[in-house]
C-alpha cells in the first residue's frame, strides 16, 4: 500500500510539472534573426540591438499601398494598444518600398495610424537588406521587382527567435498572437 501512495505522488508531480510546462515551450521555432541596421522614421540610424530581451512583432508595408497595408497598420496599432502597458515588447513595421518610403514619408504614413511610439518603430533602408529580411530571415516577401509581402503578423522571442505566423485577415490569428506573446513574455528562454 506504501508502494501504491508513493507511485501516486510521483504520478502527481509528474502530471503537476507537465501542467506548469512553459506554453512559450510548445511553440516552433522559425530560425533566428539576425543583427540587422536600418533607418527609423525619424531619419535616425536603428540597431535591431534595441530589440534585444523584447517579444516583437512585425509585419511588411509599404505607404502608397492601396488597401492591405492600411488595414494592416490599423491592426498593428490595435494590437499595440493591447499590451502598450508592457514594456517588454516591440513593433516592428519594415517598409518594402524602401525608393519611395524615405523617412518623413514613413513617419507622415505612422502618424496617420499611432505612430511612431517609443514601442512602435517605422523602418526603411538598404534595399538589399530589406530583401534580406523580408525574403530569407520573415519568409514574407519579395522586394525585387515585385514588391510583394505578405499580410501576416510575425512574432519574435526575447532571444531574436522567429516564434509564429498570425493572419491578420483572421480574427482568431490576432488573439491568438496576444497569446503567444503574452506567453513569449512570461518566458525564461
Amino acid at each position: 500500500m506504501k508502494q501504491n501512495g508513493i507511485a501516486l505522488i510521483g504520478i502527481l508531480l509528474v502530471l503537476t510539472a507537465v501542467s506548469c510546462a512553459d506554453p512559450a515551450s510548445k511553440l516552433p521555432s522559425y530560425g533566428a534573426v539576425p543583427h540587422f541596421t536600418l533607418t527609423d522614421s525619424y531619419g535616425q540610424p536603428f540597431d535591431s540591438n534595441a530589440l534585444e530581451g523584447k517579444v516583437w512583432v512585425v509585419n511588411f508595408i509599404y505607404t502608397n499601398c492601396p488597401g492591405a497595408c492600411p488595414r494592416m497598420t490599423s491592426q498593428m496599432h490595435k494590437v499595440e494598444q493591447k499590451v502598450a502597458k508592457d514594456d517588454d515588447v516591440r513593433f516592428v513595421s519594415f517598409s518594402v518600398d524602401p525608393a519611395r518610403d524615405t523617412p518623413p514619408v514613413l513617419n507622415d504614413f505612422a502618424q496617420r495610424f499611432g505612430g511612431p511610439t517609443p514601442h512602435w518603430y517605422f523602418l526603411t533602408g538598404a534595399p538589399a537588406t530589406l530583401h534580406k529580411l523580408a525574403r530569407n530571415v520573415f519568409m514574407v516577401g519579395d522586394l525585387i521587382g515585385v514588391m510583394d509581402h505578405s499580410t501576416k503578423f510575425v512574432v519574435v522571442d526575447k532571444t531574436g527567435q522567429i516564434r509564429g505566423f498570425y493572419s491578420t485577415f483572421d480574427p482568431e490569428g490576432i488573439a491568438s498572437l496576444l497569446k503567444d506573446v503574452n506567453a513569449l513574455r512570461r518566458s525564461h528562454a
